[in-house]
């Protein structure tokens, strides 16, 4: 199930709504089929990364029932799309592991 919430970030500097999940497979399926725009991963306090889009009209909790369904996207986007999306993970958890004073190298 998602986390489709009230959750807004900021976009540009301003408020955007959001259709955030913690489900990888319905994110890459989002971004291949790009039914709404990936804004961000989000390190949620759980341990547990969020995927963030970008919701002007309110389409995620469809897309997602359209994708639990069993929407049909191109094999060649959802690998590229799980790709990005695992480096965006990456990112996200890097950050989330760096501390503040550290020396880099």
């Amino acid at each position: 199930m998602s986390t489709a919430g009230p959750k807004k970030y900021p976009l540009e500097g301003h408020e955007s709504p959001t259709f955030s999940t913690e489900r990888l497979q319905l994110a890459i399926y989002l971004h291949a089929a790009q039914r709404i725009p990936f804004l961000c991963c989000d390190a949620g306090q759980n341990g547990k990364i969020s995927f963030v889009f970008e919701d002007q009209d309110s389409s995620g909790p469809q897309a997602e029932l359209e994708f639990d369904r069993g929407a049909e996207v191109a094999a060649s986007d959802l690998f590229a799309s799980q790709k990005y999306l695992r480096r965006a993970m990456s990112a996200t958890n890097n950050r989330r592991n760096e501390k503040p004073n550290a020396i880099r190298q």
